[in-house]
């Protein structure tokens, strides 16, 4: 992924870069706080129509916008009151977020501006859709690994929620941010050269790749809902038991008993469990998005071309 490290190549690409990772990170930040009292999932989701900086920092801005949308959910995490070990893969998911629309757009529409122009919109919502399915498979993943919550009722909400906020509001900003960017040089090809953000020759089957293994993920968490509901009720009732009571309140009845006896609505294959097969499917879509970007010794033998030239 040699577009998205932060040794770029000259100071002046440097600097103007790691501003506009700052850019992208305080406008996040500035457009996630107001709603983080929308909550969908207490401690973990909220009503995010600040998604929407991610896909179009990342159309604009490039690799610089995929940093900035991983620092920026931190800061939210932390001024939210939110932040937990779940923070260390809402970064790599964030990143993912405003990164794979804008691989999505290079593979599918080469070195055409992301302007807002209706024939774009297909390319726009493939990269929502591909960026949204990674962030919250990746996310959900960390979340059940670690036991805060169960990834079945985690990633197909936000892959879902994601996607349309994705799509709908980073096709209304383009069209008004873009002309505004182009104008005062902040689009990244007037910073990186094409060869640090050219289509590889592995493009199109790395977003192959992608679609297939984070797609997949969603689908085999959302196919554990039973199972996540019955552990999320189960962790109710057990919080509900240890609750202290005051003293002027009587003790009530203990709850019944919650059985975490649920099976998911398709039996998985071979007995996996659902960590396996979305950790499998977590690594399928990594190696699609290494897949699109330039990486490696064709990045250097391109430069190396060039230098020759």
């Amino acid at each position: 992924m040699h577009d998205a490290t932060l040794k770029w190549r000259c100071a002046h690409a440097r600097r103007k870069m790691v501003v506009l990772v700052a850019l992208t990170a305080a406008m996040y930040v500035a457009v996630m706080l107001p709603f983080k009292a929308l909550v969908i999932i207490p401690g973990f989701a909220e009503v995010r129509p600040g998604v929407a900086i991610p896909i179009v920092c990342g159309m604009l801005f490039g690799p610089a916008a995929a940093w900035g949308s991983a620092f920026g959910n931190v800061i939210g995490d932390i001024a939210g009151g939110m932040l937990s070990l779940g923070s260390i893969f809402g970064f790599v998911g964030n990143f993912l977020l405003a990164y794979l629309p804008y691989r999505v757009w290079r593979t599918v529409r080469g070195a055409a501006p992301a302007d807002g122009s209706a024939k774009g919109v297909p390319a726009l919502v493939l990269g929502a859709l591909a960026g949204s399915c990674a962030c919250s498979l990746s996310i959900g993943l960390g979340l059940q690994s670690l036991g805060l919550f169960p990834m079945s009722l985690f990633t197909p909400i936000i892959a879902v929620a994601n996607t349309v906020f994705m799509s709908v509001l980073g096709a209304m900003l383009l069209p008004l941010l873009y002309p505004r960017a182009n104008k005062w040089g902040l689009i990244y090809t007037d910073t990186l050269p094409e060869r640090d953000v050219r289509r590889t020759s592995l493009a199109w089957p790395g977003l192959a790749v992608l679609l297939i293994g984070s797609i997949a993920g969603v689908l085999l968490a959302a196919n554990d809902i039973p199972v996540g509901l019955a552990k999320q009720a189960a962790a109710n009732a057990q919080q509900a038991v240890e609750q202290p009571i005051s003293p002027d309140e009587q003790p009530s009845a203990p709850p019944a008993e919650v059985s975490l006896e649920a099976d998911p609505w398709v039996p998985r294959p071979f007995g996996l469990t659902l960590l396996q097969v979305t950790g499998a499917c977590t690594l399928i879509t990594l190696l699609g998005t290494v897949m699109m970007s330039p990486f490696g010794r064709s990045a250097a033998k391109a430069e190396a071309v060039e230098d020759e030239t």
